[in-house]
């Protein structure tokens, strides 16, 4: 195990050896990463989605970061065993491969049949990985603080909460206990959807880091001869991979955080899903300001949208209400000329991200993992379909009566009996004026060039605004009374014509001797 400065020393070996300082290509930040370990990966993983902060070259370069690394020795993976099953190892398997079936950088799977039989695998954690990411996350810190990157970079986003992010995500999938919890969740959301798949988790052999499943085989979803030679549809696989995706994100408010194609198989007409270390979960207020505001894009509502942005984020500086709404206008209307099956999901979320970051915006970390696997699932879909879209099946999920349920529409009766029916059919500028006021977001911007003869100029216009006021109500009110006289004028109109006439009289004296003031001046 590496102490901290022989880690730091190593970083600094692999900087050199791919000449990060001088040559920084996008393929060289690959290299570099792969070598330098999971801490790495796992940032580059997030960066790769993230055009806001790098170069698109760099991000399409680090899409290809898949976490392929040089297996553990079979020693290595026995001895492992034998510790988390205290020495029982071949007392619950009769064999294991000494080849993985796949090794990533916090874990390896290999293959394996247990006493009775059943084929299984088995994901077994690389020793010491969390205090090796530990150590590389104090380390990135460390090295955020001295060169002050959190100050220089802090309204464009911030590195501290990147790295956080990776290492909560990383802790997750350290865990197989939680692996094994998700996985078994997701088979009970997706048991009643004929076309999808998901592993027996073993829990009775499952540890922190040793997880068991049963063994699936299929045909890999990218391997498009087999597909093909064994009579499968490739546009019905891409229809039925995206309107499952939507079910579990806007429905179940739990998705499969990482669904590329080396987590997905088709087997028997099903879709195949694997590996649940990385899970999003969505509040169902999340999931119905998420529907409402894919309806508002779609409805081009984009002070709707400016308003579920701010109730969905978190800001890190002011919000100028304006220049939001008017590059939530932007994005929008940069697809609105395409048909919705050619708009390129992956660049109009980019784009929203670049947006929300130039806005001091931050999503939720479960609202930017979706983001991610939407990126990820739409790139597997234009390659295993390129006539599906997942734009085209999300306008055909969101719609209003998914929206308006039954629950809302109850509430919204109630509601309207309470505040009265006037406010139900308020005209929507008249609601949008309102939603202004009420978040602040309304203001009057005045530029006086000559503040003095401007100040004098909007006080003469108040004073003209306060005439044309009590003259109307003072001509209102004497109309009034005349038309509900029998004929003869009572006492009180005398009253209220004297009274109004000197209160007008003493307006006009006053607004008179304040010009002759303004002219002195």
């Amino acid at each position: 195990m590496f102490s901290s400065k022989d880690r730091l020393l190593e970083i600094v070996r692999i900087i050199k050896k791919y000449d990060l300082i001088k040559n920084a290509t996008p393929e060289n930040l690959r290299l570099a990463i792969e070598e330098a370990g999971p801490t790495f990966i796992k940032l580059g993983q997030i960066l790769a989605s993230r055009d806001d902060i790098i170069p698109k070259e760099y991000c399409d370069e680090l899409s290809h970061l898949r976490n392929q690394v040089k297996p553990m020795s079979y020693d290595k993976v026995l001895e492992i065993l034998d510790r988390e099953y205290k020495g029982t190892t071949f007392e619950i398997f009769s064999s294991i491969d000494e080849i993985p079936i796949g090794s990533a950088s916090i874990a390896e799977v290999h293959k394996a049949v247990l006493k009775d039989g059943t084929e299984v695998v088995i994901k077994i954690q690389r020793e010491n990985i969390y205090e090796l990411m530990a150590m590389d996350v104090r380390l990135l810190k460390k090295i955020v603080s001295i060169l002050k990157l959190d100050k220089v970079f802090d309204s464009i986003f911030n590195f501290n909460d990147i790295i956080d992010e990776m290492f909560e995500t990383a802790k997750e999938e350290m865990n197989f206990l939680i692996e094994a919890s998700h996985t078994e969740e997701f088979y009970e959301k997706n048991k009643n959807v004929l076309y999808i798949r998901s592993p027996k988790v073993y829990k009775e052999y499952t540890t922190s880091k040793s997880l068991v499943m049963e063994y699936m085989d299929g045909i890999r979803i990218n391997d498009y001869a087999s597909l093909e030679k064994n009579g499968y549809d490739r546009d019905e696989i891409g229809k039925k991979l995206a309107a499952n995706y939507i079910k579990q994100a806007l429905d179940d408010g739990y998705f499969h955080a990482d669904p590329h194609v080396e987590n997905l198989k088709i087997k028997n007409g099903k879709i195949i899903y694997l590996d649940f270390g990385m899970m999003g979960r969505l509040s169902r207020r999340d999931r119905d300001l998420l529907s409402k505001c894919i309806m508002a894009i779609i409805k081009d509502d984009v002070t709707e949208v400016s308003h579920i942005l701010l109730a969905f984020g978190k800001t890190r500086g002011p919000i100028d209400h304006m220049v939001l709404k008017n590059d939530i206008k932007r994005v929008i209307e940069k697809n609105k000329t395409q048909d919705i099956s050619d708009i390129d999901i992956k660049d109009f979320m980019n784009d929203f991200l670049v947006m929300l970051s130039n806005n001091h915006i931050s999503l939720p970390k479960d609202v930017t993992m979706l983001m991610r696997g939407i990126i990820v699932l739409e790139g597997v879909l234009r390659s295993v379909s390129p006539k599906i879209n997942l734009m085209q099946i999300l306008g055909t999920h969101i719609k209003p009566n998914n929206i308006f349920d039954e629950d809302k529409a109850k509430k919204f009766i109630h509601e309207a009996a309470q505040s009265g029916t006037d406010m139900v059919y308020l005209p929507n500028e008249m609601l949008s004026f309102l939603k202004g006021v009420n978040s602040g977001e309304l203001r009057f911007n005045i530029e006086l060039n000559d503040s003095k003869h401007q100040m004098r100029n909007l006080e003469q216009l108040v004073h003209l605004c306060m005439v044309t006021i009590l003259d109307v109500a003072y001509i209102l009110g004497t109309s009034l009374i005349v038309m509900q006289s029998d004929g003869e004028l009572p006492f009180i109109f005398y009253v209220y014509l004297i009274f109004g006439g000197i209160c007008t009289v003493w307006i006009f004296y006053k607004m008179f001797t304040s010009k002759i003031r303004n002219r002195r001046r």
